[in-house]
Formats: C-alpha cells, structure tokens, sequence
C-alpha cells in the first residue's frame, strides 16, 4: 500500500512540475487591471529518459485528477506531494487518515456521478416529450399502437409479421442528437431475429410494417431502455431514432385464405392428387378412342389440387 501510494504521489509531483503552476486556484471574480507582464513558466525539456518518464507519469496522473469531478485544492495537493517526496518534511496524515479521506472521496464522487446522471435522464424525458409533441404534427408521421412514431420512407405491399415469426432487416440507429450507434448497413450484415426478442418498440413497430418497407422511426425511451440506458452509448431515457427495411418475413403460421379453402382437400389430399393427373397423361395415348373422357377425373382432381397449393403462400 505505501510503495502504490509513493509511486502515484511521485508521478503526481512529475506533473505539477511540468505543470509549473499554470493554474491559478483563486477564482477571477476581481475586476481584471491592466495587463502585467506574463511570467514565463519554467520551459521543460524532454530530452533526457527521466524527464520523459516523468512527464508521462504526469500526463497520467493529470488525466486522471481531472475526471474527479468535486473540488480539489490544488496547493494542498501539492503540499502532500512534497510531505511524501521529501523525507525531512513530516506528512500531516497518517496512513489510516489518508486512506479514510480517500474513502470519502470515492463517495462524494459516487454522489456527484449520480446527482449529473439524474440531471441528464430528466433533461432527456423533457427533451423527447417536446420533440414527440411537435413531430406528431407531420401529417406523414403515423403511431403505432404503443406508441412508436414511424414514418414510410418506402412503400411495399408484402405480409407483416407476427410476434412468432422471424424477420431479416436492414437498420440504422441513432440517438435524438444524431449521434449513431449501431448500423447493419455499413456492415453489410442484415440481421435475422425473433420479432419478440427485441425491444418492445421494435415489436410495436415491426408489426405494423410490410415486407419490403422502409421507414423512420422514433421510439420512446419507455419502449426502448428507459431509465438504465444501455451505458456509455445510450444514456437515460434516450429516445433512439431508427430506419427499418424489412427485408423478409419469415412466417411461423403462413397465412391462409380460409374461405377459399376447400376443407375437403387439404394439403396432402392436394399432394394425392398429382399422381392421378400424371397417370392421365400418361394413360392417354394407349386409349385413344376415348382420349377426352378418361382424362375428366384427372381434371376434376386437379381443382383442389390447385387451391390447396397455393394458399400457403397467399398474402394477407
């Protein structure tokens, strides 16, 4: 524990070294006088291995000091880098006390982090409910039934799939800002999925869309992740912005025409029937004197043969 807390504190004082001092802890609430002379900070040469390991030891740490996001004073900082460096100075802590105040600051970290983050999903709700509000008034911009704002880019007139079926789409997503964060278009990677193993927004959407179709979509933070976002590259309550091409559906249950179907002839009834047309065809030139009559059954079986096979892949 004491070689760690050396080594960061040792690299620390590299940074404040390279630093200079450039960064003026009083705050500028004074009236500015007259320019003075600019005090020229100690120029640092990188010439030598130690000189560069220490610079880079104080890059480190200076990237590190500043994602703490609570107040730092800054000459107090330097004021324990030098009780540590020099060894006839006698550091104001103890271990225990540096390691306890160190606890605290985890934690006042830890309370900032969430007071932003809870600043930023309530800003985004807001945000998204003005946007809603005023995008529903584009008389192109039609809702599905939970809401998911969507308008047609391209029209088609295929089957739209069911929450079982299975689909294949082509898709570009975004945040509100324009900021994207997923694209299968420029990976050149359709994706294949269970229309009820996505979000609920995407199953809202997907529903009322037809094979072939491409549309813009805005779903709603509620539909999508809500509150615990997908960290760090969708936030709180992020509304996410699609364009959608089905590009297939595969159905679990093909649609059929029932009212056209002949509950007689079934499919395999349909299957049985093919052979009679073969051997129709094949008995008409062994009895030519009555080519014509014979070859009626045949006909007659052919009729729901036809019906029965085309109706799996009838569009609704």
């Amino acid at each position: 524990m004491n070689l760690t807390r050396f080594a960061t504190v040792a690299a620390l004082c590299g940074f404040f070294v390279a630093c200079g001092g450039s960064k003026n802890p009083e705050p500028a609430t004074a009236p500015v006088p007259a320019p003075a002379p600019v005090k020229e900070e100690k120029k640092i040469s990188l010439d030598s291995q130690v000189n560069r390991y220490s610079y880079a030891l104080g890059m480190d740490l200076g990237k590190a000091i500043a994602n703490i996001n609570v107040p730092l004073d800054m000459d107090v900082l330097f004021a324990a880098i030098h009780d540590e460096v020099d060894s006839g100075r006698t550091p104001l802590m103890t271990d225990t006390a540096s390691e306890a105040a160190l606890q605290d600051l985890l934690l006042q970290m830890q309370k900032k982090k969430e007071s932003d983050e809870a600043a930023k999903a309530k800003k985004a709700l807001e945000e998204q409910a003005q946007f809603l509000a005023k995008n529903i008034q584009d008389s192109m911009v039609k809702t599905t039934p939970k809401g998911v704002q969507y308008k047609v880019l391209k029209e088609a007139k295929g089957i739209s799939p069911k929450s079982g079926d299975k689909v294949k789409v082509h898709y570009i997503g975004a945040l509100l800002d324009g900021t994207e964060f997923d694209n299968s278009v420029k990976r050149g990677e359709p994706l294949e999925f269970p229309v009820n193993a996505v979000i609920e927004g995407w199953q809202d959407l997907l529903q009322v869309m037809q094979e072939g179709q491409k549309v813009k979509a805005w779903i709603p933070s509620a539909l999508a992740y809500g509150e615990a976002g997908v960290p760090p590259m969708i936030p709180a309550n992020s509304l996410l912005v699609f364009e959608v091409e089905l590009l297939k559906v595969y159905a679990e249950n093909p649609v059929v025409d029932s009212a056209a179907v002949v509950p007689a002839a079934p499919a395999d009834t349909a299957k049985a029937a093919e052979p009679a047309k073969v051997e129709a065809k094949d008995a008409a030139p062994a009895a030519e004197p009555a080519a014509e009559k014979p070859a009626e059954p045949a006909k007659d079986a052919k009729k729901p043969a036809a019906k029965g096979a085309k109706k799996p892949a009838a569009k609704k």
